[in-house]
This record gives structure tokens, sequence and C-alpha cells, in this order.
């Protein structure tokens, strides 16, 4: 038989043992793989166990952090509309506002906080959730505060290591006390959204049968109804405070102090004055003036203290220099009678203000009428303390 033949022959029976041992190959190849797969698994299962472990041991505490805060911020908006008003800064306005900026400051720290402890992640999805929790919380706490400025004209009080003086560029755009309500309860139930969404992380994490425990951690407590975060009560807040007469805007401007320059010499009488927010009292003139040394010009320092509880803006202080000779007396040269100097301020609830204002031209051997004033808001009704006024005597 030629080789050909016989070669013909012998190909099937080598083919098939070259697929069963291709066959064989595979199969330990899946076997190794699915065995490493397995281990992996086994492995990985460990490290997620202890991740989430300790995850959880870190969103207990950030947990109870947030429901503090939610406590206080509940008996905050429960007795703002019975606050007492007392004197500055303790103002019924200025507790209500200071408790709003702290609770906006703690829950941006706590869903800051939440964030960072996301890496490495836990088991499931709780990571997502408990970041959305303190998301939600904190975007609903800074829209509470929102709103309830909004409807009372306040303003978030300066950060820490600002100049006291400082204040927002401009008013606040106040809304009705419908709007009021209904973004309240639009927030509350923001609030409800984020307890809910902790309860899934706790049943999440009690579902795998392991010791693990999360901690409650709730805003607006059952009933949701009566709760003061609830929609409910945050949405019926709105006219309490509208209503409330210690929380309703009280406009002062009072002109607290009063310096000549140049200032007045020895024995040349009042050269200066001062005042307060308590007892607010204005000068007037009286026959003998104050004598200050020869001088070209004459100015005066001046202070302006806000004693409301509203930031005001667009405030005129002004300082007018006058002639006040007695009749008969030659007029002062043209160009050294004086004329008029002023400055625009915004002055925060409590605090002061010193604008420059540019001295005026005077001559020696005149008298002059110095009158200090700052611009009343609307709303004021008393203006006593808002004008000092003085009687200069320049020495020739």
């Amino acid at each position: 038989m030629p080789r050909a033949s016989r070669r013909r022959r012998r190909s099937p029976g080598r083919g098939l043992g070259q697929s069963v041992l291709i066959a064989i190959a595979a199969t330990i190849t899946v076997v190794l793989v699915a065995g490493s797969l397995i281990a992996i698994h086994t492995q990985s299962q460990g490290y997620r166990s202890a991740t989430t472990a300790a995850y959880v041991a870190l969103i207990n505490p950030l947990g109870q952090a947030s429901a503090s805060t939610g406590a206080r911020l509940a008996t905050l908006v429960a007795g703002a509309a019975s606050l007492s008003d007392t004197a500055l800064p303790e103002t019924a306005r200025g507790v209500l506002q200071q408790g709003l900026d702290s609770a906006v400051r703690e829950t941006a720290d706590q869903a800051s906080e939440a964030r960072n402890l996301a890496s490495p992640p836990p088991q499931d999805d709780l990571a997502p959730r408990v970041t959305q929790v303190m998301a939600l919380r904190a975007t609903a706490t800074a829209g509470l505060r929102s709103t309830v400025d909004r409807l009372l004209g306040m303003q978030p009080l300066p950060v820490a290591g600002a100049p006291a003086a400082s204040v927002p560029a401009g008013p606040t755009t106040l809304i009705s006390s419908d709007q009021a309500a209904t973004e309240l309860a639009a927030e509350g139930q923001t609030f409800e959204q984020a307890d809910d969404l902790f309860r899934s992380v706790r049943a999440s994490v009690a579902a795998q049968h392991t010791r693990l425990r999360v901690e409650p951690s709730v805003w607006v407590p059952s009933p949701t109804s009566t709760a003061p975060l609830g929609s409910t009560q945050l949405g019926a807040a709105a006219g309490a405070l509208a209503s409330s007469p210690a929380l309703a805007a009280f406009h002062h401007l009072v002109v607290t102090a009063v310096g000549l320059s140049p200032p007045g010499v020895p024995n040349g009488g009042v050269g200066s004055v001062s005042t307060s927010c308590l007892a607010p009292t204005s000068t007037v003139p009286t026959s003998t003036p104050t004598v200050v040394p020869p001088t070209g010009t004459l100015g005066a320092s001046v202070t302006v203290t806000n004693c409301g509880n509203v930031p005001e803006f667009g405030v005129t202080v002004s300082v007018v220099v006058a002639p006040a000779d007695v009749p008969g007396l030659v007029a002062p040269p043209a160009g050294h009678r004086g004329g008029r100097s002023s400055a625009v301020v915004s002055v925060a609830p409590g605090s002061s203000t010193a604008p420059v204002l540019p001295p005026l031209p005077v001559a020696t051997g005149h008298r002059y009428t110095v009158t200090v004033q700052v611009s009343l808001p609307p709303g004021q009704a008393d203006p006593t303390g808002s004008t000092q006024q003085f009687l200069v005597y320049v020495t020739p």
C-alpha cells in the first residue's frame, strides 16, 4: 500500500487524541480560573466586611452629630416666634440668626465629612446613601435660613475673623408669608426624605445579620405632623414668625461720638461728645463756643452706631460747617465759609462705622456752627441722637 494511503488512515486517530488533549487542558484552565475567582471572592469578602464594619463605626458618630444639630435647630424654630427681645447684641433676631447660621455651618461640615468617609467604599450602596442624607440635610437647612431671612429681612452674620462692621452688599429681598410657608413646607419634606433614607441604611446593615448596628439619626420624629422640622409645622411657622413682635425690624441709627479736628484747646469748651444706644442724646450749642487753635480747615471725626436689629444700607453721614458770627462782624472771606462734606456707609446691627469726612475751609477769628448728622432710615421713628452740633470759635 502506498505510504500516502497509510498516512491518511492514521490521521483520524491522531486528530481525536488532539481534541481530547485540548478539552482536558480547557477543563483544567476553567477549574483553575474558577478556583482562583472563588479564592479571590472568599478573601475579598473578608476585606469588604471589614471595610463595612469600619464605615459603620465612622458613620455612627456622624449620624449622632447630625441628629444633635437637628435637635438644636428644631428647638430654635419651635421657639423663635416667642423669643424675648433684649438689648444688643442678644436681640431676638440676633439669637435666631445666630442659630440658623450655626446650623448651616454644622450641616455643611457634616456633608463634607460624609463625602470623605465614602472611600474605600463599604458593601452595597451604603456610602452614597449616607452621603445623600447629609447633603439633603445641609441643602434644606441652608434653604430654611434663606427663607426665614427673606421673610424677616435678616442676613447671615459676619463670619468669625471678618470685620465686625462688615455687611452684605445690599438689603435682603423680602418675600410674603404665603411664599415663605410654601418654601418652609418643602424644606420640611426634604428633612423627612433624609430621615427615610437614613432608615434604609440602618435596614441594609441589619439585613447582613452581623453584629454591626447603625444608630438612629432622626430630624423629624414621629408623629411627623407635630415635629418642628416636619413639613406641616415648618409651613405653619411662617405666619408665627412674621407676626412676632420681637422679630419685627427695628431701625435706630445714632451718632455716638464726635470729635473736632483740630481739637478744642484746654478749657476752651466742649469739643467732643459721646452717647450710647441705651439713652442717646443730642448736643445743642450754647452761647459759649468751643475754642480751637488757628486753622484754615475744620473737620469732625464721626462714629455712627446701628442700635437697631437690621442692617442699614446707603446711610448718609454729613458734616456741615456754617458761619455763626454775632451780628455786625464782617463775614468770613469767600472760600472760608465752611460748606458740607458727606459719606455714604452701610452699618450692620450692633456695629459702628467711622467714615472719613474731608475738612472744610474756615478763617481765623470767626465763629462757625458744626452740625453732624446721620440720615434716618425709613421706619426710624425716634431721631434722638441722630444729630450733634457745636458752636466753634477759630482763634486768630
